[in-house]
């Protein structure tokens, strides 16, 4: 895409290298210094009148909030995120992989001004690296919690449903924040979904024509229409002097008018 080039030119002097193990390391940091003062969190996240106010680092801290305060969780959050993080950085490059960050963090900044006071963090637009992979690799299988084997496709329609169930349900803060990791997805991914959706479409339709034909019966008769279906246990045959393959049953093998065709 011409628009993505675009931004590539633009991002490129400004990209982050290794910018997945940048944000995981920052959210480390984050969770250690929360535990002895869990205040912190609550002045990291962005809220935008806070910012206005002068709290000019909140539009850096909150890329670095971690997403869960659960050690268990946590873990496995950031091996997620650096499993999948990393192989889309390798994929892309390192400066697509910012772009694919920085139309998020705008989408999200803009987000954040429209909902003014109240909090909004990056764990949906960490949540749309974990799309984009899927997205990539559907049939990629992981270790649900290092014990259960399971393709990630499974996980990202679960986190799709969670996304809707956000939106549907949350407040406007969060709504905004669900339509910003989405929007960066959707720039990216928008033809590609679409060329599935059509194809997904061309071979439902193929494999409709396939189960009609398969119901088509080997043997009809071109006279009274019985046929091999129907009638199993009886013999059908061609007939030799008609043009065309035109089967006739037992009972009109030799008594039918014989046709040419032209």
């Amino acid at each position: 895409m011409k628009f993505l080039e675009r931004l590539d030119r633009l991002v490129r002097p400004i990209a982050i290298p290794n910018l997945t193990m940048v944000i995981i390391i920052g959210q480390v940091a984050m969770f250690l210094l929360a535990a002895g003062d869990p205040s912190l969190l609550s002045r990291a996240v962005l809220v935008m009148d806070r910012v206005l106010e002068g709290e000019v680092w909140r539009l850096v801290t909150f890329m670095i909030v971690p997403p869960t305060t659960n050690v268990i969780f946590l873990l496995f959050a950031l091996y997620i995120f650096y499993l999948m993080g990393t192989a889309l950085e390798q994929t892309w490059g390192n400066v697509r992989y910012n772009v694919f960050f920085y139309l998020g963090y705008v989408l999200t900044l803009i987000g954040a001004a429209i909902a003014h006071s109240q909090p909004v963090s990056a764990a949906f637009l960490q949540g749309s690296v974990f799309l984009a992979f899927a997205t990539y690799n559907p049939r990629f299988q992981l270790m649900l919690f290092f014990i259960l084997p399971i393709q990630i496709r499974w996980l990202a329609y679960l986190q799709a449903l969670g996304y809707g169930l956000a939106f549907f349900g949350g407040g406007l803060a969060t709504k905004l924040t669900v339509v910003a990791s989405l929007g960066n997805y959707l720039i990216f991914f928008a033809p590609m979904v679409f060329h599935r959706v059509k194809n997904l479409k061309r071979r439902v339709a193929w494999e409709a024509r396939q189960a009609k034909q398969d119901n088509i019966p080997r043997h009809t008769c071109a006279v009274c229409g019985v046929n091999s279906d129907t009638h199993p246990d009886m013999d059908f045959r061609y007939c030799s002097k008609c043009d065309g393959e035109r089967a006739y049953c037992e009972e009109h093998l030799r008594n039918h008018e014989h046709v040419r065709e032209g």
